[in-house]
């Protein structure tokens, strides 16, 4: 049998896993993402991990055909530009990198466009020619299906949907603009509103050093601040959703990422509703909203994904 190596690389953590072509994994690992890592010294990292691995599930490297990777982006082809979490990889070229280091071919993809494959390929998205993954986590993040293909773009850059610019005078994005979906509906966005309105909040007040979770609890228990900060990043994400639905015309758009899976199903509710509302009606009704099949594992299910289907 032939098998797959997946790498999902995030700011914290990476994790990788030895995969087959049904998309089973038959073993997985995470290893913790140093920032301060030379980029030769990350690479090194990687591929010993992925050895240890292979050790541990008695699998040959020979026995494995490709590497599929997930990473954040933005991205030039297969090398990595600026990213904010990981600063000193700039430059990282991780085809070239890992393609010497493991002697099999390595496909690369940003990590939201490498997680929505995942969900095309064995998720929620299955069977859909014309699909949009986005992730609500950290940051916002689209992966796009369009006529039965995972659509890349000139440089593997196409889906940064959490750097539209949805109010030009609202707050500062990591990225230097103003008003980002990303900076008012993401989970570091909800968070910041949560401490920028703690003493206001019945459920807050007491709580040190809130989070996301937090607001999403107040939310929860009815506190009237938390309600309004939910329900305005759930507004403000579907006003987004709504233009990829003018742009794409899919038929699923498919939510994961930390905030949009532990979210309550009220908070999908208002998120499908609001799209529903600002989208052209005739393209609103045929989308499906629906929450990721895969959960948290879209990311290195995707990397599985792109490792088979990039031969």
């Amino acid at each position: 049998m032939a098998y797959f190596i997946a790498i999902d690389v995030g700011g914290t953590k990476i994790a990788m896993g030895v995969g087959d072509e049904r998309g089973s994994f038959q073993g997985v690992r995470t290893l913790a993402t140093d920032p301060s890592w030379a980029k030769e010294v990350a690479c090194d990292n990687i591929y010993q991990a992925a050895l240890e691995l292979l050790r541990d599930v008695g699998i040959d490297l020979k026995s494995c055909q490709r590497v599929g990777l997930g990473t954040p982006g933005p991205l030039d082809g297969t090398r990595m530009l600026e990213s904010a979490n990981l600063a000193a990889w700039k430059g990282l070229d991780w085809r070239a990198e890992l393609e010497a280091r493991f002697n099999i071919p390595v496909a690369v993809a940003n990590d939201a466009t490498a997680a929505g494959l995942g969900e095309w390929q064995f998720g929620a998205a299955q069977g859909a020619r014309d699909a949009i993954y986005v992730t609500v986590s950290t940051g916002i993040g689209a992966g796009i299906i369009a006529g039965g293909a995972i659509y890349t773009g000139a440089r593997g850059n196409a889906g940064e949907f959490g750097h539209l610019v949805m109010q030009p005078e609202g707050p500062l994005c990591h990225a230097g603009h103003r008003g980002c979906l990303e900076s008012l509906a993401s989970g570091t966005a909800i968070r910041r509103f949560g401490q920028e309105r703690q003493a206001h909040s019945q459920y807050l007040r007491n709580l040190q050093n809130v989070d996301t979770k937090d607001v999403f609890d107040g939310y929860v228990h009815g506190d009237d601040v938390c309600i309004d900060i939910v329900q305005a990043a759930a507004d403000r994400l579907g006003l987004g959703l709504s233009y990829l639905v003018n742009l794409f015309n899919p038929e699923k758009i498919i939510l994961g990422g930390g905030v949009a899976t532990h979210a309550p199903d009220s908070y999908r509710q208002r998120v499908s509703a609001a799209m529903t509302r600002w989208a052209l009606p005739s393209l609103a009704s045929i989308v499906t909203v629906m929450p990721a099949k895969l959960g948290e594992d879209s990311g290195l299910k995707g990397a599985l994904a792109l490792a088979i289907t990039q031969g």
